[in-house]
């Protein structure tokens, strides 16, 4: 009985697959508004399973830029062509060490927190923080919030989806804060510290599978009706 027993489960050894071989490994590029930039790999053994993952990559990465290591950035596939994913950008945020390295004791912390519309329609929530050189009053800390709110919502109105996406991440947003609350009150730093893309205008998550597989099925159909 010991004999047949390990005889069947030497069977059973030899009929596992290895279901890391038959992965595809898909290359991740960010979408062309955004310069096309390879991201990463993802394997998956259906494209299908591929459409939604997110993808993430240090900003510095991205950009070659040193001075962006502590920006996380985010990016979801939508798309699928051949053994390329493409990946629209889905929000980013800040490393806590970042984040703690800033805050110091004296100091106001404001932040703002709110949803907007792009001019294209995209949908973003959007967190910045402002810290003051020294500490502020109440009413003081609420004209900065205050401003900060009516720079963000201006920026979305005016600008397109990736135009907004680069101000938030490369510095212009931030800069026009500073420029203005420093107007109301001595500011030592200003941190778009977090976004996220609520909603996608014109782009369906599964877009760029889906016209593949309609390109395909159109040809199957052409060469069945010539044969």
């Amino acid at each position: 009985m010991a004999v047949a027993r390990t005889a069947r489960s030497r069977r059973k050894v030899r009929k596992v697959r290895d279901k890391w071989k038959e992965k595809v490994w898909y290359e991740i590029y960010a979408t062309p508004e955004f310069g096309g930039v390879f991201i990463g790999y993802t394997p998956a053994n259906d494209p299908s399973l591929v459409l939604g993952r997110v993808a993430e990559t240090c900003l510095r990465d991205l950009t070659g830029d040193p001075t962006k290591h502590m920006h996380r950035v985010y990016f979801k596939i939508f798309g699928i062509t051949g053994n390329k994913a493409i990946a629209q950008f889905y929000g980013h945020d800040t490393t806590r060490e970042y984040m703690k390295s800033q805050i110091r004791r004296r100091r106001s912390r404001i932040d703002a927190i709110l949803d907007v519309t792009t001019q294209d329609g995209y949908k973003i929530r959007t967190k910045a923080m402002v810290l003051t050189a020294y500490r502020a009053n109440a009413k003081q800390k609420s004209d900065i919030r205050k401003k900060m709110e009516e720079i963000i919502r201006n920026m979305a109105k005016e600008k397109t989806f990736p135009m907004y996406v680069q101000a938030m991440l490369f510095g212009e947003m931030a800069e026009k804060i500073r420029e203005e609350c420093k107007k109301i009150f001595p500011i030592k730093n200003v941190i778009i510290y977090k976004s996220e893309v609520l909603s996608l205008a014109k782009k369906e998550e599964n877009e760029g599978f889906i016209k593949e597989k309609e390109e395909t099925e159109e040809s199957v159909t052409e060469a069945q009706s010539q044969e």
